[in-house]
């Protein structure tokens, strides 16, 4: 998938960068900015995809995960910086004098808002199958493109009634469409960067979230008491640190298989748990 979003993301940059130039459309560049932006993007989803999926090692006892989450930081830093790019070149063509637009930029933009949101909704579903915060994260960056392609094919549209029907403030309709363009790429990067800071602190997943876990742990045979149940996201994956009670009386070796017990029961039910710590204290009657 990621792959396939790289390819749109060339093609749309260079059909939106070619037809910019030729129309003169302020508000094309800035989309092809935005693509371009994308292009990057995908790349670095492509390379956190693919060292995530590595196997744990001696260096990283839980894996890649987390390289995802780098990745999607990424992602987020270029469309910020893009957005930046893209109001200053808007806001300077309010100085100069702004050409006549035609069918053609109009075409190239409402083709991309089409293609980007089929792309949109199909990525973001399977993200949120797979848990991938890249891929939410290049889904979202899809939408946020459709947005701006359909901010810039409108501000296109007003110009050339503009042209049509000689209203020349019409014609700053399409800088204007660039610098909202901006605004959209700037917080749809500021939104992604805040999302991917909480991740990569591992963030705990809440007390309800994990209620489905303490349930299970309690059913299994040799614990007294669930004391806590902590799971933290890291990348695709969740870590989860489990305290329970035992008799106190029992051998190392009985409390030692309870605690396999546990790890085990919440690998089969769990599918995103990729790591199981249980810490095992004596059930004391108060």
């Amino acid at each position: 998938m990621a792959g396939f979003s790289l390819l749109l993301n060339v093609a749309l940059t260079l059909a939106k960068a070619v037809v910019g130039v030729l129309t003169q459309s302020q508000a094309l560049l800035a989309d092809a900015v935005h693509s371009g932006a994308d292009v990057a993007g995908s790349f670095a989803v492509l390379i956190g995809l693919w060292v995530a999926r590595r196997p744990a090692d001696e260096d990283h006892p839980y894996g890649h995960g987390k390289a995802e989450i780098v990745a999607a930081s990424l992602v987020a830093t270029l469309l910020i910086l893009a957005g930046l790019e893209v109001a200053y070149s808007a806001v300077r063509q309010f100085f100069l004098p702004v050409p006549n637009q035609d069918i053609w930029a109009l075409g190239t933009g409402v083709v991309a808002v089409l293609s980007k949101e089929i792309v949109y909704r199909y990525q973001f579903r399977i993200g949120k199958l797979l848990h991938s915060p890249a891929l939410i994260a290049g889904a979202k960056d899809h939408r946020s493109d459709v947005y701006s392609s359909l901010a810039a094919s409108l501000g296109i549209g007003i110009a050339m009634l503009g042209s049509q029907f000689h209203v020349p403030v019409l014609l700053y309709a399409d800088p204007l469409a660039a610098f909202v363009v901006a605004v959209l790429i700037v917080h749809m990067g500021y939104k992604m960067a805040v999302e991917s800071y909480t991740s990569l602190l591992e963030q705990v997943i809440t007390p309800e979230e994990t209620q489905d876990m303490e349930d299970i742990i309690q059913h299994i045979s040799g614990v007294c008491r669930v004391d806590s149940v902590r799971a933290r996201s890291h990348g695709t994956y969740l870590v989860v640190d489990v305290r329970i009670s035992v008799d106190p009386q029992i051998t190392v070796m009985a409390g030692h298989n309870i605690a396999k017990d546990v790890k085990q029961s919440l690998l089969d039910n769990f599918p995103r748990i990729q790591e199981v710590l249980v810490h095992i204290n004596p059930y004391l009657v108060q």
